[in-house]
């Protein structure tokens, strides 16, 4: 939270981001002979240090990149860095989609040494150069962040603590400025919180695994050697996450007029927050109490929310039943049921090996190139009835997770990749398919796509 405290105390205003005062000079050709041969013309035209040049430079750059010729994109966009600090300033807020576009080409090409210099320096600049005024700033900092997630994924395993911690660190702060821009209430922090609550998720699936990064996660400070328990750490993730969830409640309150699907909703994250903690008979309840609340709303539609099992945590959080069912209907990720048999179908594609419970973002999307290897499961969620539902004496049975798990198809039939993928299974939770609020017997068809260690 240093970081908030800093950038909340700024008083460096620096010049706003502007839009470059310039024609689109080049055209992103795919023919990349074709692109660098009109940046020679500009070069000409202008000269090699005109501002004009910066702009087609770092297109540029994006066309080696994509052509895997990572050491002349990065050439391009310093060049194109230099360009503007020269004609901009030192400190120029101009500089930042170059900055990142560094990044971005340092984690494509897997040279993580110079992506994490270089998310220092811009880790730097917006806590010395920036103040809560600056354009842009929530997006560059939850842009920071999530690299560092891509990190965790794709650098080597003694910085995925650092890189954790960091993006932590950095979606803080990203809430501290939207807190102060738009005040507490504002809707616009809603993904904001939510990304906040994933993060807490997938560093509790670090810490059940155990291993060194689950105890670095559990220090105090790093490298401190103060060390909280694995059951306080656990508490420490789910109080935090409820606080959020708390917080999401409280934008939509209002004294006049409150929101009261969008509250109903919020119950039903808060219930598939307490079944990644294990919380059965509490999200249960929650789950009920969401069901009833959106039933009088819509019969109809809370019928299609709750239809299908899914993977949790969701991508994205939904303020109204009516997203929820648009988002079913144009992602190919969401499950959706065969028409053929009784089995609802859902994908998860791992974003690395690195951490293999953190779903892939769309904007890091990897390369096919590197699917190491995929699973197709069938498997039971268990349901509850809606008698034993209602005694308050019953002890819930776990129903978000996979049981009688059995591997239909896998591309690789070693025993140590059966192994691997019924050990993966494991790890994913998943919201039940509910009636009435009561979660049902269902029989899931899973593809589960592995990607390959990218460091080892």
């Amino acid at each position: 939270m240093n970081v908030c405290r800093i950038l909340l105390n700024s008083v460096v205003i620096l010049t706003s981001l502007s839009v470059f005062a310039q024609p689109t000079l080049l055209q992103k050709y795919g023919d990349l002979d074709t692109a660098i041969s009109r940046v020679e013309e500009l070069e000409l035209e202008y000269g090699q240090n005109s501002f004009a040049l910066a702009e087609p430079l770092a297109e540029l750059a994006g066309l080696y990149s994509e052509h895997g010729r990572y050491d002349d994109a990065y050439r391009a966009l310093d060049r194109a860095t230099l360009i503007i600090r020269r004609d901009r300033g030192l400190y120029t807020r101009e500089q930042i989609p170059f900055l990142r576009q560094k990044i971005e080409n340092f984690a494509a090409s897997l040279d993580w040494e110079n992506a994490r210099e270089q998310m220092e320096h811009i880790y730097w600049f917006y806590l010395q150069k920036s103040s809560i005024v600056a354009p842009n700033l929530i997006e560059d900092l939850l842009h920071l962040s999530d690299m560092h997630l891509r990190g965790v994924n794709e650098d080597f395993i003694i910085h995925q603590s650092y890189h954790f911690r960091r993006a932590m660190t950095l979606n803080w702060a990203a809430l501290a400025v939207a807190e102060k821009i738009h005040t507490s209430s504002d809707k616009r922090l809603v993904p904001i919180i939510y990304n906040l609550l994933k993060k807490y998720y997938l560093q509790l699936v670090a810490v059940n695994h155990g291993g060194s990064l689950g105890y670095q996660l559990r220090e105090i400070y790093p490298g401190s050697n103060l060390v909280r328990s694995r059951s306080d750490t656990r508490k420490y993730f789910y109080y935090m996450g409820r606080r959020l969830l708390n917080q999401l409640a409280a934008i939509y309150v209002d004294s006049d007029n409150s929101n009261i699907e969008a509250l109903a909703m919020v119950s039903l994250y808060t219930a598939d927050w307490q079944v990644m903690f294990g919380l059965h008979a509490e999200a249960l309840k929650s789950y009920r109490n969401s069901f009833k609340k959106l039933e009088d709303i819509s019969p109809n539609l809370v019928r299609a929310v709750f239809r299908s099992p899914r993977i949790i945590p969701v991508s994205d959080f939904y303020d109204s039943m009516s997203g929820v069912i648009e988002e079913d209907n144009t992602d190919s990720v969401t499950s959706r049921e065969d028409s053929k048999n009784s089995y609802y179908s859902l994908i998860f594609l791992e974003s690395g090996a690195g951490f293999p419970s953190l779903g892939q973002p769309a904007e890091f999307a990897m390369s096919e190139d590197i699917l190491s290897n995929r699973a197709l499961f069938t498997f039971e969620l268990p349901g509850v009835n809606s008698e034993d539902a209602d005694s308050q004496d019953f002890e819930v049975k776990p129903f978000s997770k996979a049981f009688d798990a059995e591997i239909l198809e896998i591309d690789n039939q070693s025993l140590a990749q059966f192994e691997k993928f019924n050990s993966r299974i494991q790890d994913l939770s998943f919201r039940p398919k509910l009636i009435e609020g009561v979660p049902k017997d269902s029989e899931v068809m899973l593809e589960y796509k592995m990607f390959s260690r990218l460091k080892e």
